[in-house]
């Protein structure tokens, strides 16, 4: 609460200005707003300066302190509310019953006899303060209440002719005077990001109540903010100026807005967009004015450098309200699965500069985005990766249009893209190890087979150059080799432990004919299969 303001009355010159001196007055709370030398200049004065609380002598010529009171109290012969009358106290220098009987009956809240004890004054003054400072907290926070239900009335269309004389005799407004509604939207980021992960949560300093922050630069433009109802809408917050917030930027909007950002910025809020509706000049359109600041918000992205959104500046400019642009989806996606980084983060950024060149509504970027995640989920998940271990996943997808910017967006989608990039290729080398074991034990259990290269492919579905490439890469040898050095590895167990003759081993570990069972023999073991058994019986 600020100071409280005392009119001093007293027909004696000398008498008011050595209570002007006696009296601490800021440290009980008050200021002196005027002084007056009898009752009818103090009635002049309360009118003009109400005070809140009147000093005045008893004894003066013409209109005397009982009848300032008097007259005060019945003001135009109706009683006034204690909320309109100001506080009286009486100093005189008479003892007189009646005098104190009438003071009483009027609401006199002290009588002090001259010479004034400034210690008895000063602890009356105080009482008094805290009284005052009561009454006018209940009858601000009335006002507000009064206020915030009329202006529900209009914004959702139950106002009638009751509602705006209500709302006229409340504001003091007139016909013709400029009314606009503003939203408010805290774009500010909601994701920390470091370098191995992304988290949603709020920055160092930014849990405060975003409608305090709304209300601290509000108290910054304006000395008066009694009529600067801050409404809740969702995500934003709302606010109606009035012409008299309006005139000391010479209803200049765009200035209002750009002294607002100016105050959010020192408040560490640099990216707060202001969505303002159309202007009227009648109570009962306050709703349409609400509507259209609605409607502004549609074209947040188009006014997104400045952060400022007039409806009357952009109602006539086309809005793209569906993301049809799946071409550039599919590169997107193409370019993921081909690890082709660079361009990668090339093409995302290409992808968000579209949007806002092709005038995307906020619902639309937030539908293409969430369209994207979707078709990459779906390749992810045929390559059995898992999701959760992609630290920019959950970031991007709490990404909210209404609380955040495109280039948020963009920097959140490239950390998406380019992890699910990185996993996918993690998650094909492992499924390739897997797939390249599994292949393995299918050639160790079907060596003796009619095998070959390009039937394992075809029984695993996959290219056989590929196959034989990838086959070699992980177990240093072609497929051949490896094929042969099974064969014969048994082919030798055979002749080692059995008396099977040669034709039968050859046919047994999957050779063709004997002939070319004993020429690939010899290549390996640089001795026949016969030479072979004969050193191993000679031997033992």
């Amino acid at each position: 609460m600020g100071m409280h303001r005392v009119l001093l009355v007293d027909d004696e010159v000398y008498a008011r200005k050595g209570l002007r001196k006696l009296i601490r007055w800021e440290a009980c709370g008050f200021e002196v707003a005027g002084e007056a030398n009898d009752g009818d200049e103090a009635w002049a004065q309360i009118e003009q300066l109400h005070p809140d609380v009147v000093i005045t002598d008893i004894r003066m010529p013409e209109t005397d302190g009982l009848e300032l009171i008097r007259r005060t109290v019945e003001r135009d012969g109706q009683v006034l509310t204690k909320v309109n009358q100001p506080y009286f106290v009486i100093v005189s220098g008479y003892n007189d019953f009646a005098y104190a009987q009438q003071a009483v009956r009027y609401g006199v809240q002290d009588y002090i006899l001259k010479p004034i004890d400034e210690i008895e004054l000063e602890g009356t003054l105080r009482k008094l303060a805290e009284e005052l400072n009561r009454r006018k907290h209940a009858e601000q926070t009335r006002l507000e209440q009064e206020y915030g239900r009329l202006l529900n009335q209009f914004i959702y269309g139950e106002s009638d002719s009751k509602t705006v004389e209500q709302w006229t005799e409340l504001t003091d407004t007139r016909t013709g005077d400029a009314l606009a509604y503003l939203l408010f939207e805290n774009n500010t980021s909601h994701f920390w990001v470091s370098d191995t992960i992304q988290e949603e949560g709020p920055r160092a300093g930014k849990e405060e109540n975003f409608v305090r922050i709304v209300q601290s630069v509000l108290g910054k433009m304006y000395e008066n903010r009694l009529y600067l109802h801050v409404k809740e809408h969702g995500e934003r917050v709302g606010v109606l100026l009035t012409a008299e917030h309006l005139r000391p930027y010479s209803m200049n909007l765009q200035a209002v807005a750009g002294q607002m950002q100016s105050c959010f910025a020192e408040m560490s809020y640099s990216s707060v967009s202001i969505y303002i509706g159309k202007v009227c000049y009648e109570p009962f359109l306050i709703g349409h004015a609400y509507q259209t600041a609605l409607k502004a918000v549609s074209y947040k992205f188009i006014s997104e450098k400045s952060g400022i959104v007039l409806y009357d500046d952009i109602q006539h400019e086309t809005v793209q309200w569906v993301h049809t642009d799946h071409e550039k989806e599919q590169e997107l996606l193409t370019l993921m699965e081909e690890q082709r980084v660079q361009t990668l983060e090339h093409a995302v950024s290409e992808w968000f500069t579209g949007m806002r060149t092709a005038n995307y509504a906020p619902v639309a970027v937030t539908s293409a985005i969430h369209q994207l995640i979707s078709a990459v989920l779906s390749i992810l998940k045929s390559a059995e990766a898992n999701v959760k271990e992609i630290p920019s996943f959950k970031p991007i997808l709490a990404w909210q249009a209404e609380r955040g910017t495109l280039a948020e967006a963009r920097q959140l989608l490239t950390m998406f893209m380019v992890d699910s990039a990185r996993k996918l290729a993690e998650q094909r080398q492992y499924n390739h190890r897997g797939a390249m074991t599994k292949i393995k034990h299918y050639i160790e259990a079907n060596y003796s087979s009619n095998i070959s290269l390009r039937s394992i492919a075809s029984e695993f579905y996959m290219n056989p150059v590929y196959l034989g490439q990838r086959f070699r890469k992980v177990y240093g040898m072609y497929f051949n080799d490896f094929l042969l050095q099974l064969r014969t590895e048994e082919a030798k167990k055979l002749l080692r432990q059995t008396d099977m003759r040669v034709y039968e081993i050859a046919e047994r570990v999957g050779f063709g004919s004997s002939d070319y069972f004993a020429t690939q023999f010899e290549k390996t073991e640089s001795c026949s299969p016969t030479e072979y058994r004969n050193r191993i019986l000679d031997e033992g």
